[in-house]
């Protein structure tokens, strides 16, 4: 069963990958393996969470008033 919001998916990612983790949440370990299977090649954790390419995405709209990419690392000199 895949996960249904991507919250839930790295929080079966981790319970998965780590046993205390998995005791800590009350999650039994191989419920948590069944969905990290389940979420294996989607879009829930293709990237990692504050990931540079995830930062880019959120700050795509270089046009907006008051933003400045330069400052922000993602503009380019002309």
């Amino acid at each position: 069963m895949p996960s249904k919001s991507p919250a839930q998916a790295r929080l079966m990612a981790a319970a998965a990958h780590n046993p205390q983790f998995a005791k800590k949440v009350g999650v039994p370990q191989t419920v948590a393996k069944e969905f990290n299977k389940a979420d294996t090649g989607g879009k829930m954790l293709s990237a990692p969470r504050g990931s540079k390419t995830d930062a880019m995405h959120a700050h795509s709209d270089v046009s907006s008033p008051g933003h400045d990419p330069m400052v922000h690392g993602y503009g380019k000199l002309k």
